[in-house]
């Protein structure tokens, strides 16, 4: 049978796949609306999609589109630097695992070889032994 490992996912690996969710969504909410209200069929005074762009557009200088194209795009940039992180985060516990194992076994077998080595040294000391005297 082999032997299945789990893996911990720790509280700031959620922390971050909770926090690049989150602006993956509003990123891409944000690019949705600005395309709908780019091609919503009413007039434009109707179109209270594009009277809050331009709102939005006057405070930051970026339409819908743009804003939530940035947005995504950080949030891959980030999504990739903590996803990064913590694989190597994770291949350096798993070696360390393999160092510890491969520590231990060569210290089992180093005991195994002094227990035998001093069986032998006990057999050949037992067999120079000069025979009991007999009693008499």
């Amino acid at each position: 049978m082999s032997k299945k490992t789990t893996r911990k996912i720790g509280n700031w690996e959620i922390f971050w796949i909770v926090v690049t969710g989150i602006l993956g969504v509003g990123g891409l909410f944000m690019l949705v609306l600005g395309l709908v209200g780019s091609f919503l069929p009413v007039l434009n005074d109707d179109n209270w999609i594009l009277s809050s762009q331009s709102t939005f557009q006057a405070a930051t200088g970026l339409t819908y589109i743009w804003f939530g194209a940035i947005v995504l795009v950080l949030d891959a940039i980030v999504a990739c630097i903590y996803l990064n992180y913590f694989a190597k985060r994770s291949d350096i516990d798993t070696e360390r695992a393999i160092r510890r194992a491969q520590r231990l076994k060569i210290i089992a077998e180093s005991e195994k070889v002094e227990a035998e080595a001093k069986k032998e040294a006990e057999a050949q000391a037992h067999s120079e032994l000069p025979p009991a005297p007999e009693a008499k």
